[in-house]
């Protein structure tokens, strides 16, 4: 797919734009990039929606913005810059990891122009509980924190994002788990794209919290992720509106990719449950 630049203030956009009908943002996740959201991409176009997937601030060289945080509250407001660039008053955010943060966090900063959520492989942050077990299954985060973080993920051809792809996605393998990691690795071959995204680990603040959402929400999870399935199923205890949960069984951290039907199936079936674009603002 073709891609271009978009620009609200001084925040630009590589982005794909494609088919017609209500905006639905697909968000990526690390470690991953744009062009794993392809058959989603055409489920939805097919569908009769338009679909715009961004690169993640700090995915391009092109998204860097000098001094700019990659805390909290900054990538929520990255995900309704990118509505401002579209000219958008509403979209739909789907996201992936970070991504799903991303989408998580616009849903509470300006709800009203979030139509639904969905989460991928990552619940509501609320319902994370630390644990021994958990930091354990979590200390790439402290690892990527770390000045030594670069060094690290570029070792050996950057063998520890095969490492952390097995980890979290142990029954995934295949073409598309192989075109993933390469793409990864072009991307993360600049330096200057490494470092953005490994800063959303160095910037994310470990203990703040989230509020609760009122956005309609789809979560999608696995049961072989960092991420027990037990979390994703307590998932409508964070939301004031109506939570569905899907867990594809097997799957681990890319359940979108390695359950591609089912995702597919279940995302657009929470799509058409949704009322109709504008009918918040009617």
């Amino acid at each position: 797919m073709p891609q271009s630049t978009v620009t609200a203030g001084e925040q630009r956009f590589v982005i794909t734009d494609s088919g017609e009908g209500p905006l639905v943002v697909l968000l990526h996740g690390f470690p991953d990039t744009p062009f794993g959201w392809e058959d989603t991409r055409a489920a939805l176009n097919d569908a009769g929606y338009r679909t715009v997937i961004p690169y993640l601030r700090g995915y391009h060289p092109d998204t860097i913005v000098p001094g700019r945080s990659y805390g909290g509250p900054e990538i929520g407001q990255d995900a309704l810059r990118l509505l401002d660039a579209l000219d958008a008053r509403e979209a739909v955010f789907v996201g992936h990891d970070w991504g799903a943060a991303i989408a998580y966090r616009a849903a509470v900063l300006e709800p009203a122009r979030v139509r639904g959520v969905c989460g991928v492989a990552i619940p509501h942050p609320r319902l994370l509980e630390r644990s021994p077990a958990m930091l354990w299954r979590g200390r790439h985060f402290i690892s990527l924190r770390l000045p030594s973080g670069p060094a690290l993920t570029r070792w050996r051809d950057f063998a520890y994002v095969d490492t952390l792809m097995r980890r979290w996605a142990p029954n995934w393998s295949g073409p598309a788990r192989q075109e993933t990691l390469a793409a990864v690795k072009r991307a993360f071959a600049d330096p200057r794209v490494l470092d953005g995204a490994l800063r959303y680990y160095r910037d994310v603040s470990l203990g703040e919290g989230l509020a609760r959402i009122s956005t309609p929400a789809l979560v999608f999870g696995g049961t072989t992720d960092l991420i027990a399935p037990e979390v994703f199923q307590r998932s409508p205890e964070a939301f004031d509106a109506p939570c569905e949960v899907v867990i594809a069984e097997g799957a681990g951290h890319w359940p979108h990719r390695e359950a591609t039907a089912l995702f597919n199936e279940r995302l657009i079936g929470f799509l058409s449950w949704l009322p109709a674009a504008g009918a918040a603002g009617a």
